[in-house]
């Protein structure tokens, strides 16, 4: 795979890191693999112009199962968190 949105620098950091922050890593990879153009021409179109793409329906409850959940309810856990492009120096 070609590195195209995964430009992750590591470093060391002391700010809070939430229990999902690996999800960020998962969801660069997924984009990174292309797959929203994968979903956006393989699934069906939105009925309405303003409903969503079929990646904009999938790449959040990919994210939310990846992280545990297992319920609808559980994406509101992912919705409101700020992803940290800052991880600790492996």
């Amino acid at each position: 795979m070609t590195q195209t949105i995964l430009n992750f620098k590591l470093e060391s950091t002391n700010e809070k890191l939430t229990p999902r922050t690996g999800v960020t890593i998962l969801g660069e990879y997924l984009k990174g693999m292309n797959l929203e153009q994968f979903c956006n021409e393989n699934l069906p179109k939105a009925k309405r112009n303003n409903g969503y793409s079929a990646f904009e329906f999938i790449y959040p409850l990919i994210l939310m199962l990846h992280s545990g959940g297992r319920v609808l309810e559980d994406i509101k856990g992912i919705m409101p968190l700020k992803i940290k492009t800052t991880f600790p120096k492996i």
